[in-house]
């Protein structure tokens, strides 16, 4: 009998230990699956519908009406009413800002190579290309695409790495250039982005970006698993989140914390009344029709 109960109790250690191991193990995928399934029984699409009061931001100038980041599509989101344009920006290889999404040109250019290893002078020989085609239009600076604007409606400047040598710095030094710290905002997925802007005081609105929360637990995944609070994004005025992945819930709370709340990825218009601040879509027009 005692040979038996120190049997039995070393194989339920075991058995705990091994459990203990697994949860540790695949707690990232549990997280996401829990994610996932929260999403979907509390779909977003509900909440994000037209009103007089939210901003229609055309993702990337509007790609569903010409190429992505180009003078061409930005101008077209203008005209289709967007009352804000969000573009992409990385550094040349000769701290030049450029918009462009990717680390490579290969996608939207005639060229290939990391944007980081080209100068702005090689960039500016490559054409932008609509399906493989080219265009002959070249790839715009930041200063260029602030001037066309030229506050016509407000710009969100998504920074998408951050550059050693000082993009964030960049940023700043065109807005000012251009005039344009009144009709300006910067989001990023990176922290050590945001945390720069808000330790150079930047002029303008700093917004976090992040695919989705973690059910139950006070973690998003914005590229990475990072904790989120009111008091770590206080320099924050908004979060922008995932359509799919932003339920009720997580808006109310978001906005209980005196921060606006804007969805991308979305495409469709919804019916009822909406609880965020902005969508970030690719189809502008559809929104304003």
């Amino acid at each position: 009998m005692f040979i038996y109960f120190v049997f039995s109790s070393f194989l339920c250690s075991k058995i705990v230990l091994y459990s203990l191991f697994m949860v540790r193990k695949y707690i990232g995928l549990v997280l996401l699956l829990g994610a996932v399934l929260f999403a979907t029984s509390c779909s977003s699409s509900r909440y994000n519908t037209v009103s007089e009061s939210l901003l229609v931001i055309a993702h990337r100038g509007g790609p569903s009406m010409g190429v992505e980041n180009s003078l061409s599509c930005i101008e077209k989101g203008i005209e289709a009413g967007a009352d804000a344009i969000e573009i992409d920006v990385r550094m040349t290889s000769d701290s030049v800002l450029v918009l462009m999404h990717d680390a490579k040109v290969d996608r939207t250019t005639n060229g290939s190579g990391a944007v980081a290893d080209l100068s702005l002078a090689q960039i500016k020989e490559l054409s932008l290309c609509d399906g493989g085609a080219e265009t002959g239009e070249k790839v715009p600076t930041l200063d260029e695409a602030l001037r066309l604007v030229n506050g016509r409606c407000k710009v969100l400047i998504e920074v998408k790495n951050n550059d050693e040598r000082g993009s964030e710095r960049e940023v700043i030094a065109a807005v000012e250039r251009c005039g344009a710290q009144e009709w300006v905002a910067v989001q990023s997925f990176r922290d050590s982005v945001l945390e720069r802007f808000s330790q150079l005081r930047a002029p303008f609105p700093i917004e976090k970006l992040f695919v989705y929360k973690y059910p139950l637990f006070p973690y998003i995944f914005d590229g990475t698993t990072t904790r989120i609070s009111k008091e770590k994004y206080h320099y924050v005025s908004s979060f922008n989140v995932k359509s799919c992945f932003a339920p009720r819930g997580l808006i109310k709370r978001l906005r209980s914390w005196g921060k606006g709340v804007k969805l991308w990825g979305v495409r469709k218009k919804a019916r009822s009344k909406s609880l965020v601040d902005g969508v970030i879509t690719d189809f502008p027009q559809c929104w304003r029709e």
